[in-house]
């Protein structure tokens, strides 16, 4: 289920969050859906945007 949807382009903090919101969407509809498999999924993707996103902010201090 991994994709990566700016494979190619340079990764800007706003590219990772507009990922970050529609990944939180796709697991609201999971949640509701009440699909395990792919909630955990969804919630690893959004485990390693958050963790870029970090990686980000650290080197812009």
């Amino acid at each position: 289920m991994k994709h990566e949807p700016f494979k190619g382009r340079s990764v800007t903090l706003n590219r990772l969050l507009e990922e970050q919101q529609a990944l939180n969407m796709r697991l609201l509809l999971a949640v509701q859906l009440q699909d395990q498999a792919v909630q955990q999924a969804l919630k690893q993707e959004l485990e390693e945007n958050n963790a870029e996103i970090n990686r980000l902010l650290t080197r812009r201090l």
